[in-house]
């Protein structure tokens, strides 16, 4: 088994090396510590060696968010506050979102999921 480890050691500093150059700005981004890491992590372009990791991790989240946001509503004890008429593809939540940040700066050191919902709130009001 010892006789592996000089393989295993090798391999693991030529995955490492690549992350190490990596972003540290987008991996900071996936603490979403407020709303402008969420931008970050939605904003990594097609470029970027984390590109895919980004994208995964930017639509999960907003996934994640509205699901629970959906699950919560379904409660007689919440009042909808986002009424879509139809369901949103995650890559146009996804545009929504960056558009209403962009037009919001003020906003992005709150929580990530108060800016993501507030662009849902802002294209999709409840009549």
């Amino acid at each position: 088994m010892h006789r592996l480890l000089p393989w295993f050691a090798a391999g693991a500093s030529l995955v490492a090396a690549p992350l190490a150059a990596q972003d540290d700005t987008v991996v900071e981004s996936f603490e979403l510590r407020s709303g402008e890491d969420l931008v970050t992590a939605c904003s990594v372009p097609p470029e970027n060696a984390l590109y895919q990791t980004a994208k995964g991790f930017c639509l999960g989240y907003m996934t994640g968010a509205m699901q629970l946001y959906i699950a919560a509503a379904a409660s007689p004890n919440v009042n909808n506050f986002v009424c879509p008429e139809r369901v949103v593809p995650r890559a146009e939540m996804r545009q929504i979102f960056l558009d209403w940040a962009a037009a919001h700066p003020e906003l992005m050191r709150e929580p990530a999921v108060d800016t993501l919902l507030r662009a849902a709130v802002d294209a999709f009001p409840c009549d």
